[in-house]
Parts: C-alpha cells; structure tokens; sequence
C-alpha cells in the first residue's frame, strides 16, 4: 500500500524540464562563445571585417560566422525606422542588402548556419552599431582586424531563464549574467523579458 502512495504522488508531481533547458541555454552560450573567438581570428587571418549574423526571423533561429570582402567596407549608419517614410525605409533595406552581398559565410565555422535549440531563442540584441535592443530580422555583430569588435549584448532565453551574453569591445573576454524567471514573471512572459531586457540594457549603458 505505501508503495502504491508513492507511485500516485509522483505521478500526481509534474515533470519539470528545467534541467534540460538550462544545458540547452549554457549550450548555445558556449556555441557564441566560440563564434566570437572564431570570428575574432578570422578577422585578424583574413584582414577582412568578420560579423557573427544572428537570424531572429527563422524557426529554428540560425547563425552564422561570416567575413566581408575587405577591411575597409563601410557600414549603413541605422536610422529610427518609426521616423522614416516608406521611400526612406525602402532606400534603407537597399543599403543592408548591398552590406549583405559584400560578406560570405565562412565554412570552416559549420558547413551551414547552425540551428539553435527549439526551447531556446535569441530575444534580443543590442549593440555599440545599433545603440537600441533589436528583437526581431537579421541582426549581426561585426569584428575588426585591429582585434576590437562590436560592443554587445545577447539575450537568450527559455520558457524559465534568461541568459544575458555581453562581448566587451576591446576585451578577449566574454560575461554571461542568468536570471530565473519568478512564478509572477510567467503570467506575463513577454512583458517581464522586455522589462528584464531594458534593465539590463540601460546598466550596460551605463557600465
């Protein structure tokens, strides 16, 4: 009788996948880590800006290494698309679709842009480029021969954590902050991710 208590009471218990989200979560970190080294050799190797593209649009979400044709290409400056006219939007998209054909994936990275986990997502970026969180398209973080990189901050989460990556501009380092999401925290998920993102993203401001 006490045994088939114990069987109905873990039965009764549900199954939480905490655990295995949070090895999925650290797993993709450790993958941006090594996108970053490798992006900053290549850049160097090659003398060639070198950018980490993370496609937020796609299901699964993809990413890339890829490096430009030269040193020297020139990056669109990003305008407040809210601001702007459809003529002015449209000459913007013609602007990062030229970008786009100057770079080429680099293949010794992954035969093909890798494919992130389905429970874990990329909810933001922000960078020293784009100076705002971006939450949605192609985003992508750029390296430079002289070995500096984008200042940036990648937000990645899972239906129970978010995972703050930060690539400092002139540091070989990277720091990644998680934060546990409270039971209040999931009655509204999206908006407790924007508020925790702006938290973030205004400290790193500051910092």
């Amino acid at each position: 009788m006490a045994l088939v208590l114990v069987v109905m009471l873990f039965t009764l218990i549900p199954i939480r996948s905490g655990g295995g989200q949070r090895a999925r979560l650290q797993e993709v970190i450790s993958e941006f880590e090594r996108a970053v080294r490798f992006a900053v050799n290549e850049s160097i190797l090659r003398n060639s800006i070198t950018r980490l593209s993370i496609d937020m649009d796609k299901d699964p979400m993809e990413y890339a290494v890829e490096y430009g044709t030269s040193a020297n290409i020139i990056l669109p400056e990003i305008e407040d698309e809210s601001r702007m006219s459809i003529k002015d939007r449209e000459e913007q998209l013609k602007r990062f679709k030229s970008l786009d054909a100057q770079f080429s994936r680099v293949e010794e990275f992954s035969d093909e842009a890798k494919k992130m986990p389905d429970d874990v997502e990329v909810i933001g970026i922000a960078s020293s480029y784009l100076n705002l969180i971006k939450a949605d398209g192609k985003v992508s973080i750029y390296f430079y021969p002289t070995g500096e990189r984008d200042n940036s901050l990648i937000f990645v989460s899972t239906e129970e954590e978010l995972a703050s990556f930060d690539i400092p501009p002139f540091e070989d380092i990277t720091n990644t902050d998680y934060y546990t999401y409270s039971q209040t925290d999931l009655v509204n998920l999206e908006d407790s991710q924007d508020n925790k993102m702006k938290d973030v993203f205004e400290k790193w401001l500051k910092d």
